[in-house]
């Protein structure tokens, strides 16, 4: 059993509480049979009635509001390990099992002056999941500010331990949201970079890990302020190239006609819009949420397309 800490990370409304309902699901509509199991009554609570915000009311979460720190134990299915040396050498079966602690916090903790108790937890977070909303970063265009004063300062308190590193040991995730997005998804396809694997083709599109950095790149282009080019170029300075990689993802997915279960290029969209906000069109099909938990969960690569 290993013991790891993940932090979601990203600008005010970037998506962090919606991508934390949508993990069970995404655990649930898995064909690798991973379950998510909270710790404690708080975080049990807490949860459900995300998901059931998602998934019963068809609701978006409200932004958080304050610390919120979330203990779970990932189970998942059994990996063979051999043990012993040479003739005593033995085949044991064991139930992968992880256990794992998510802290969500306000986007505005993120801003050029965190706190120490924010870099105290990052710090001590074995993995990074930082969401990069590109719809907001064309209207906005703030995502570098919530980026670089928490490097810089993570970057600060882990060298102030460690002199000999350059660079941070944590594992990052870069998770590029809304996927489903229309004008997300036409860039992907301008590029390129649609996957075409028969065990997804009907729930839709998809971009694989290795595509998606550049799906980020292209995305940083149309930024409204012009200054999230320098994310990659942060990224780079601050972590190790094995340590990083990126996932195109949607906490809601594609809409999926019930009855022909089947993706349609013409009538894809999964919201409705209403006067305040959106509501969730049909059933929700979170892409690429699950696996960047696993990967930072240190899973076996088999574990993690």
């Amino acid at each position: 059993m290993t013991n790891h800490r993940i932090s979601l990370w990203g600008a005010p409304g970037s998506g962090k509480t919606t991508f934390l309902a949508a993990l069970p699901i995404a655990m649930m509509r898995n064909k690798r049979d991973w379950a998510l199991v909270a710790k404690d009554d708080a975080s049990g609570v807490r949860l459900a009635s995300l998901t059931a915000q998602l998934v019963r009311e068809r609701e978006f979460p409200k932004m958080t509001n304050q610390l919120e720190v979330l203990d779970y134990v990932l189970l998942g299915p059994p990996r063979v390990r051999r043990r012993g040396w040479f003739f005593r050498r033995a085949t044991v079966t064991e139930p992968a099992h992880v256990d794992l602690s998510i802290f969500d916090l306000p986007g505005g903790a993120f801003g050029n002056s965190p706190t120490s108790d924010l870099i105290d937890d990052l710090t001590a977070s074995h993995g990074l999941l930082f969401l990069f909303d590109p719809i907001r970063e064309f209207q906005s265009g703030d995502s570098f500010d919530y980026f670089y004063g928490v490097l810089s300062r993570l970057a600060q308190r882990v060298m102030a331990s460690d002199a000999s590193s350059a660079r941070l040991p944590h594992r990052l995730a870069v998770c590029i949201t809304k996927f489903d997005d229309p004008r997300v998804l036409n860039t992907a396809e301008r590029l390129n970079l649609i996957a075409t694997d028969p065990d997804v083709s009907h729930q839709g599109p998809r971009v694989s890990s290795d595509a998606a950095e550049e799906l980020f790149r292209s995305l940083c282009t149309v930024s409204a302020s012009g200054n999230a080019d320098m994310l990659l170029r942060g990224i780079r300075q601050f972590f190790r190239p094995e340590q990083v990689r990126f996932f195109a993802t949607s906490a809601i997915g594609f809409y999926i006609d019930q009855r022909r279960q089947a993706y349609d290029s013409e009538d894809f969209q999964n919201i409705i819009p209403m006067k305040e906000g959106h509501r969730i069109r049909g059933s929700v099909q979170p892409i690429n949420v699950l696996e960047p938990i696993l990967w930072l969960a240190d899973q076996p690569a088999a574990d993690v397309k």
